[in-house]
């Protein structure tokens, strides 16, 4: 049996048991190698968490705010995807789990994992799928998704979330523009974070008035750092897993992610076919060079 094979089933029997090595090891698979990745979990069964996803601009106060809902969790299981821009270096997360939520992180009940976006538009990692399924299988009762803030184009969360919870604050002055710009369109749920600001009532009435008319969408007024609101917040998105559970909505949403997965694989696929490429015995990245070298030349010729 190869070493790979040998690591394979040593990540699936630890999954199975609860091992939080294993989980560790599977995440990075999910990242570094999806593929196997994909073929551990298609052996593991799955629990249905709820897929939480927090979002909004970057300063809102998102990892606070999920610091303070993890305070008061009260027993659950919690699996944390916190989405980081990527390193120019070196590819990987910018910032990282071990400068977020560090009262947690030692937690039985919490895992908290960082993943580069690579670059992705929309918010996400491109393993971000299959970080959910890794979640799921390991019996996590809610799975929250932290997107990176990169503002208009991030709702992709939607894609994948059973729910979406769009934070703003009442310190950026252009939220409410921000949200007709798309962010609007994919909330179930808007908090108005750091609620102690005199602003926050402003931002509160600006926002009703921009979605009177359209879907009728809870909103929320929390302080991340006193705790104030969190709990009725957390009750709530309780009450909707279990409704969304009990009318189908949770069905169609979880087909729209399985569909949005494969699509991600294509992608990851064709990506994969595009690095590899040769032409004339050249790869891509020679042709690259070749390309930059002689776009130089004619520019200094031009000057």
């Amino acid at each position: 049996m190869s070493n790979t094979r040998v690591r394979e089933d040593e990540i699936l029997e630890g999954m199975k048991s609860h091992d939080r090595r294993s989980l560790a090891k599977m995440l990075s698979l999910c990242e570094k190698a999806p593929d196997m990745a994909n073929e551990i979990l298609d052996k593991l069964s799955k629990k249905t968490s709820h897929v939480i996803g927090i979002t909004g601009s970057p300063g809102v106060g998102k990892s606070t705010l999920i610091s303070t809902i993890l305070d008061k969790m009260n027993g659950k299981k919690i699996g944390i995807v916190v989405v980081d821009p990527s390193s120019p270096f070196t590819g990987g997360a910018l910032l990282g789990d071990r400068v977020r939520m560090q009262s947690h992180a030692t937690d039985k009940n919490f895992f908290i994992r960082s993943f580069a976006n690579k670059g992705a538009l929309g918010g996400l990692s491109p393993s971000i799928y299959e970080a959910c399924d890794a979640f799921e299988a390991f019996g996590m009762d809610d799975v929250i998704i932290e997107t990176v803030g990169v503002g208009q184009s991030e709702v992709d969360v939607a894609n994948i979330a059973d729910t979406v919870v769009v934070v703003l604050s009442p310190d950026n002055g252009d939220e409410v523009q921000m949200l007709k710009a798309g962010l609007m369109e994919i909330a179930d749920l808007f908090v108005i974070n750091k609620s102690d600001n005199p602003r926050s009532q402003i931002l509160l009435s600006r926002l009703r008035a921009v979605t009177s008319g359209n879907k009728e969408v809870p909103i929320y007024l929390t302080n991340a750092v006193t705790g104030e609101g969190v709990e009725r917040l957390l009750d709530d998105l309780d009450d909707r897993f279990f409704q969304i559970s009990s009318n189908g909505i949770l069905v169609q949403k979880r087909k729209k992610r399985l569909l949005h997965h494969a699509q991600s694989i294509v992608r990851r696929e064709i990506d994969h076919l595009i690095q590899n490429l040769e032409i004339n015995g050249r790869n891509l990245k020679e042709i690259r060079n070749q390309l930059i070298e002689e776009l130089c030349k004619k520019d200094d010729q031009n000057n």
